[in-house]
């Protein structure tokens, strides 16, 4: 068997249906933390246009409600849940593709011949490349162009609550 026959039959079998079924969840799990990151993003800096700081002062001139403070906060968590969902899809690929080898394997302690051992062998290591594929491509192209966004959204987020917590503590010690 050619070798691209091989890779392109294991895909197309069992480890392609589980790998592709997963690979189908990761990708609305990225879909929910981008659209987040995107709603985050236009409440937070919008908000932060709005807020000015007086001279020499942490007391803020437009301070916002503690409603717009929780949406703020809700918006974070929710981006960090999705976040953190997806990040760990990410990691069982490569598992994914070892339990499909550890399953071909045993199908190569049953095999008689030599040339169908090999076969078999061939099989079983394409089911680890897939999964190390699937990984690679989530990680390069799903939460590499993410993963800064997700970190400056929250330090921004608590950067910027801690300012409004910092004018309320103000707003009591006078």
């Amino acid at each position: 068997m050619a070798f691209i026959e091989i890779l392109v039959n294991n895909l197309m079998g069992y480890d392609g249906v589980v790998l592709f079924t997963v690979a189908s969840f990761n990708i609305i799990f990225w879909w929910l933390t981008r659209s987040s990151v995107k709603r985050l993003e236009d409440g937070l800096y919008k908000k932060v246009d709005k807020v000015l700081i007086k001279k020499n002062t942490a007391a803020l001139i437009d301070t916002p409600s503690p409603e717009e403070a929780d949406k703020l906060k809700r918006e974070r968590d929710t981006t960090n849940r999705w976040y953190s969902i997806f990040t760990s899809i990410i990691s069982i690929f490569p598992y994914l593709g070892i339990l499909g080898t550890v399953y071909s394997l045993i199908g190569v302690a049953g095999d008689s011949g030599f040339d169908n051992m090999q076969d078999s062998f061939l099989i079983a290591l394409t089911s680890t490349f897939w999964g190390v594929i699937f990984a690679i491509g989530f990680k390069v192209f799903g939460d590499a162009p993410l993963l800064p966004k997700v970190e400056q959204y929250n330090a921004d987020v608590d950067r910027l609550l801690n300012r409004y917590e910092n004018a309320e503590i103000d707003d009591m010690e006078e």
